[in-house]
């Protein structure tokens, strides 16, 4: 039985209902900060909850980089909503196709990777603005939802979904069409949706998973000043014992169920490099 016969280690709709899996943290953290940074926007709104003093506080526009480098706002910008069906849309979004991913990034390097989907997803929302001398600002977690849902799609592209909760689609389509709407957006800068953001953020998740970045080791080298360059000490390199193709087989199938069962982030150093013995001995065929 080959690795790459094995359909449910990407093509079905992850375990766990409908619910977010137990263990699992960094999506509820999220809902309950947006609801609750929603909240305090009504409360102090004095009008739209876009327009309040909450929002004024953590909005993101170029004049808030440039020149007041106030750079939080790159990230408090995603907690803020215009209305109430905005930060459900987005909220509903998130707990979706977030549930699917957080267990195999695992809670901390998901709560990371969101994060730098809304970073990035400001920067080029700024830039565009930049470029095209329009000083509107931008609020909303679309851009790192959209993050989310790209890399759910490169995980699952045939997850099965319903367009409007009424057409049945796969998940790959579904985030070709978001991208198509972006970009045809682009071509309308004053329709009061943040398209540059978005498409940021979905590109940011298609090139993480494609080259199968982690976020959370380059931080905690950050944090205690070590660099993964230069000065940086090397592991030395697991050696393993290269297993006949019966037995080799057996520990795929082991390893596999494994991932099924608990997520991609439970795996060992050892079980990772037995994965790619075997994903290279397959290749060789």
């Amino acid at each position: 039985m080959g690795i790459y016969s094995r359909d449910y280690i990407r093509d079905q709709r992850p375990s766990g209902g409908f619910g977010v899996p137990g263990g699992q943290w960094a999506i509820k953290y999220l809902l309950i900060a947006n609801i609750t940074v929603f909240f305090l926007q009504n409360m102090f709104a004095g009008g739209p909850p876009g327009q309040g003093v909450v929002a004024e506080w953590l909005a993101l526009s170029r004049q808030d980089l440039f020149p007041s480098f106030q750079i939080w706002r790159l990230v408090t910008y995603g907690f803020c909503h215009g209305s109430l069906d905005h930060v459900a849309f987005n909220l509903f979004v998130l707990w979706m196709f977030g549930r699917g991913v957080e267990p195999i990034l695992g809670s901390n390097e998901f709560l990371a990777f969101y994060l730098t989907g809304v970073v990035i997803s400001g920067l080029c929302y700024v830039t565009v603005q930049v470029v095209l001398g329009i000083p509107a600002g931008v609020i909303g977690a679309s851009g790192g939802v959209m993050a989310v849902v790209f890399l759910t799609a490169m995980y699952f592209p045939r997850m099965k979904v319903l367009v409007m909760f009424i057409i049945p689609a796969e998940l790959w389509l579904l985030a070709v069409l978001y991208a198509v709407i972006d970009v045809w957006g682009m071509t309308n800068p004053g329709s009061g949706v943040a398209h540059a953001a978005h498409l940021g953020g979905a590109a940011f998740g298609v090139v993480y998973r494609y080259y199968n970045w982690r976020l959370m080791p380059w931080w905690n080298r950050l944090r205690s000043g070590s660099s993964p360059g230069i000065g940086a000490r090397k592991r030395p390199k697991v050696r393993l014992y290269r297993p006949t193709k019966e037995s080799l087989d057996n520990r795929v199938d082991d390893i596999l169920e494994k991932i099924h069962r608990e997520g991609e982030a439970s795996l060992t150093d050892e079980e990772r490099e037995v994965l790619k013995e075997a994903g290279q001995r397959y290749k060789n065929r």
